[in-house]
């Protein structure tokens, strides 16, 4: 029902919201730039902003992921 959608909606943004209070900041800035932004940052632009190689970018980004994945035990 539509009621089970919504509590099932709010259920996951309370878990999103408590998973990324596990991230740094900088791992923060990267999902939200890489996945949550209708303009999704490139692995350069951030690479740019951080004064880091877009590798370790990357690398940061799929740490992210990777702890956001076991909060949702995905």
């Amino acid at each position: 029902s539509d009621g089970d959608d919504v509590e099932s909606y709010a259920r996951r943004q309370r878990q999103l919201a408590a998973a990324f209070t596990n991230l740094d900041d900088r791992a923060k800035h990267i999902i939200q730039q890489r996945w949550l932004q209708d303009n999704k940052a490139t692995l350069h632009e951030l690479a740019e902003y951080f004064g880091i190689s877009a590798e370790r970018v990357r690398q940061l980004e799929k740490n992210a992921i990777k702890k956001l994945r076991l909060q949702f035990d995905l």
